[in-house]
């Protein structure tokens, strides 16, 4: 039998049988649309997670934090108030590999007033070799320099968002504002940045010199973290060992004392973030293939109840000489068509469900919730080896979901079936 002719078999048997039709395709839309969504979201996730951490971590830096805790979070474990400028001095002194050092003094937020209006806003202390350190400098104004470090100077440089929110819209450059009880001058605007790894919006704080923090905001002579920055070519292994030799003599500490500070390499956040990803790249997946194999069980029962309810049909064709080939070549073909139809389906439903997932970024970004907006700031689309894979996932599993209804129709006997 010719295949065009078989082709249209096919589909005039699915048409009759719509409701049966409809299940099977039903089955290999739900694992297939979970099979796409899934790795598309899982791979757009780990993505800008990635990048997130490699505007903090990236490149050759060391993140330096003092006590053992992470940075920007709870010091859990140890004292905090231990690592110091004169600490930062003796390891550029004595560790060649480092060039440049930013030490962070994390306030926390404070009452910012402006303009007899007050906001909660978070407030750092950083050094002038943060533009260097972060590559992160200013779209207006300037940014703090070494002068203004060496004399503890009330200055800021303020977050984007903070020109509508503070600032009415109005050009904060040489506005003055209050921080707690200090007043500051406005000196710069921070370029973009975004949501750090901890979920802080980094658009929506205010930078002010570190002596500044230390001794006008805090009145402590200790820092939150710092971040070093090394030589391209440096062994950042190495550079951590000759870090740890300088801090452990200067902090006192024997040799069975843990160290009172933790450092982290980008080598390591990639392991981490790798490690914390596999909810994504193995286990969802994982679900989502289970999803498909049930769907392919189901349309594979459907199919030999198909046969069944049609034995007469097949008896009668091959009555009239069609060939035991013919016949199993129109259920795969049925088969196929119908976890292809789901396929495609799945295709465009998954699309849509990630635009509409994408959507949120929208709505977050206009309601001002950096929580929320740190969510949906995902790479939601739909790759075409992703796409692909969910086509020929739906393909296969009609072929092999058809096997055994084809070999069954193929070897019932016309006489049989026909009495």
């Amino acid at each position: 039998m010719k295949r065009s002719r078989l082709i249209r078999s096919a589909a005039v048997s699915l048409r009759t049988h719509r409701l049966r039709t409809f299940f099977m395709t039903l089955g290999t839309l739900i694992g297939i649309t979970a099979l796409t969504v899934v790795m598309a979201y899982g791979r757009g996730t780990r993505d800008a997670v990635l990048d997130n951490f490699n505007r903090v971590f990236g490149g050759s830096t060391i993140m330096l934090m003092a006590g053992g805790g992470s940075m920007g979070g709870p010091h859990d474990r140890g004292p905090t108030a231990t690592l110091t400028l004169e600490d930062l001095a003796a390891i550029q002194r004595d560790v060649p590999e480092i060039i440049a050092f930013d030490p962070l003094q994390l306030l926390g937020a404070f009452d910012v007033v402006y303009d007899g209006e007050s906001s909660s806003i978070m407030i750092t202390g950083h050094s002038d070799a943060h533009e260097i350190v972060w590559k992160r400098g200013v779209s207006a104004g300037t940014y703090f320099g070494p002068d203004d470090v060496a004399q503890s100077a009330r200055v800021a440089v303020v977050g984007e968002k903070l020109i509508d929110e503070v600032f009415g819209g109005r050009d904060p450059v040489g506005e003055s504002i209050r921080i707690g009880n200090v007043p500051f001058e406005v000196i710069g605007v921070l370029d973009p940045f975004g949501i750090d790894p901890h979920g802080v919006d980094l658009d929506r704080e205010i930078h002010v010199p570190i002596t500044t923090a230390m001794r006008r905001l805090t009145n402590v002579d200790y820092l939150t973290s710092v971040k070093l920055a090394a030589v391209e070519s440096a062994d950042l292994d190495a550079v951590m060992l000759a870090v740890t030799d300088v801090l452990r003599p200067r902090h006192g500490l024997t040799d069975r004392e843990p160290n009172d500070f933790q450092m982290i390499t980008p080598v390591q956040v990639e392991g981490m973030i790798e490690s914390g990803n596999r909810v994504f790249t193995l286990f969802l997946p994982i679900v989502a293939v289970v999803s498909i194999v049930i769907g392919g069980v189901v349309v594979a029962n459907l199919m030999l109840m198909a046969v069944n309810d049609r034995r007469s049909e097949i008896g009668l064709r091959k009555a009239v000489g069609a060939k035991a080939r013919d016949i199993s070549a129109q259920f795969l073909i049925e088969s196929a068509a119908v976890t292809t139809l789901g396929g495609v389906l799945a295709l465009v439903l998954g699309f849509a469900v990630l635009r509409s997932m994408g959507s949120v970024t929208q709505i977050a970004q206009s309601i001002g919730d950096p929580e929320t907006e740190a969510a949906a700031r995902v790479a939601l689309s739909l790759p075409w080896d992703v796409a692909l894979l969910g086509f020929g996932t739906a393909v296969a599993v009609g072929l092999l979901a058809g096997v055994l209804p084809a070999r069954r129709a193929a070897s019932l006997d016309p006489i049989e079936t026909l009495r």
